[in-house]
């Protein structure tokens, strides 16, 4: 990929929320998994994990959060947190596959740190890989999907691994515009 290429497509990625239904082959997301498993990583440790929910699991993800007791606060306490999870539950019946993103934890903060930072990355990756071959995402880092009982429905152990959430994949009702970005000379410090 040449620079403009690459810049195009890190400008013109963005956040969908709003999926028409239509499947997303595994072909697909084994391509943009790949690519995530280049991102840099500390020590060569490669922490990430990715648990993939094709189409089929993802309405059994929901039935989950509609049935699980670690929920039953947010779904039956009314007001904004019940309209949210229902919300978050209908968008998620449109979507074509779904990710969650997890590392191995380390007991060195430091190590910890570096393996969560490397994670990202991979994500990073992911998101710019689904781009890039036509399809759209949306980085969720709802509680629902950091909550113990979810790490364990996707196979996870709560107490070895980190959730950074679940990526939301497939082919967009519409594309958003881009947002606007703050000026860089807010965000650079030069140091000579």
């Amino acid at each position: 990929m040449d620079a403009p290429s690459l810049a195009q497509a890190i400008r013109t990625r963005r956040t969908v929320k709003a999926f028409t239904g239509a499947p997303v082959s595994r072909a697909a997301l084994v391509e943009a998994l790949d690519l995530a498993r280049w991102a840099p990583t500390h020590g060569l440790r490669e922490p990430w994990h990715f648990s993939v929910v094709e189409q089929p699991g993802v309405a059994r993800l929901s039935a989950f959060f509609r049935i699980d007791p670690a929920f039953a606060p947010l779904r039956d306490g009314g007001g904004k947190s019940a309209a949210k999870l229902e919300q978050m539950l209908t968008r998620m019946l449109g979507v074509g596959a779904m990710i969650a993103v997890s590392w191995q934890r380390q007991e060195d903060p430091a190590i910890d740190s570096e393996d969560h930072s490397a994670a990202a990355a991979a994500v990073q990756n992911l998101l710019l890989a689904l781009h890039a071959q036509g399809l759209s995402s949306y980085w969720s880092t709802s509680g629902v999907f950091m909550d113990a009982a979810t790490l364990r429905w996707f196979g996870l152990d709560p107490d070895t691994q980190g959730a950074l959430g679940c990526i939301w994949i497939g082919h967009a009702v519409a594309q958003p515009p881009a947002p606007p970005r703050r000026p860089l000379e807010e965000r650079v410090r030069w140091l000579g």
